[in-house]
C-alpha cells in the first residue's frame, strides 16, 4: 500500500456521523426602511451613497459631478480611463462587451461602472455577479455600482432567498471600498481593491 492509499485510508475511517443542518432563523433583523438602513451603514463603512430617479439622472451626475471629484480628491491628472460591463453607459464609458477579454488588460481602469442585483440593509453589502470579466470590481481604482432601491433586502437571509443557490457560476458581496489596517495600524485605502465605492440608488 502507497503512502497515498494510506491517507485516503484514514481519511475515509474518520469520516464523522452526519449532522442535520441547523433550524433556520426564526426572527431574523427587519427594518422600518431598508434602504435607509442600507444608506446609512454603507457611509458608516465609507461608502458614496446618492439616489437617482434613472439612469440618465446617473450619467449626468457621473460626467458633472462624480469623475471631476475623483480627478479632484485622488490628484488624477491624466485621462480617466472608464469602463462599464452597462450597455446604456457606451457614451460615457468604454464597453466590456467581451468574454475572453484578457484580464490584465484591465490593469490601468481607473473607474469602473457595473450593475448589482441586490443589496442587504444589515451590512450594506451588494451581490455582483460574475459579468463578463469577474476580475473588474476588484481590479479597478474606483468602482461605481448601480441598484434598484426595490431590490433592496433587509439581512443575509433573504438575500439568498432572493439570489438562489448555485444559479450564478461566480460572484461577491462587495461593501465599502478596499481598505486594511494591519500594518502598524495604519488605515490603507485600495490594498485588496477599488480605494472609492460609490453606489447609485435607483429609483426607476
Amino acid at each position: 500500500m502507497t503512502s497515498k492509499d494510506k491517507i485516503l485510508q484514514a481519511i475515509k475511517a474518520a469520516q464523522l456521523d452526519e449532522v442535520a443542518l441547523p433550524a433556520p432563523v426564526e426572527n431574523p433583523t427587519v427594518y422600518d426602511d431598508p434602504v435607509q438602513k442600507f444608506s446609512d451603514v454603507a457611509k458608516a463603512v465609507g461608502t458614496s451613497v446618492l439616489e437617482a430617479a434613472n439612469l440618465e439622472a446617473v450619467k449626468d451626475h457621473l460626467l458633472q459631478t462624480y469623475i471631476p471629484e475623483v480627478q479632484a480628491r485622488w490628484s488624477i491628472e491624466k485621462s480617466l480611463r472608464i469602463v462599464s460591463t452597462l450597455p446604456e453607459m457606451e457614451n460615457l464609458a468604454e464597453q466590456i462587451v467581451d468574454a475572453d477579454l484578457n484580464p490584465h488588460s484591465l490593469e490601468d481602469v481607473d473607474i469602473a461602472i457595473m450593475a448589482a442585483q441586490l443589496g442587504v440593509a444589515e451590512n450594506s453589502a451588494l451581490w455582483i455577479p460574475e459579468t463578463l470579466i469577474r476580475v473588474l470590481p476588484f481590479i479597478c481604482q474606483h468602482l461605481v455600482l448601480l441598484v434598484a432601491k426595490n431590490q433592496i433586502v433587509n439581512n443575509m437571509h433573504q438575500a439568498y432567498e432572493k439570489m438562489g443557490l448555485g444559479v450564478d457560476p461566480f460572484g461577491a458581496f462587495i461593501a465599502g471600498p478596499s481598505k486594511t489596517a494591519d500594518i502598524e495600524q495604519s488605515l490603507v485605502l485600495g490594498a485588496h481593491g477599488p480605494r472609492s465605492l460609490a453606489i447609485y440608488l435607483l429609483s426607476n
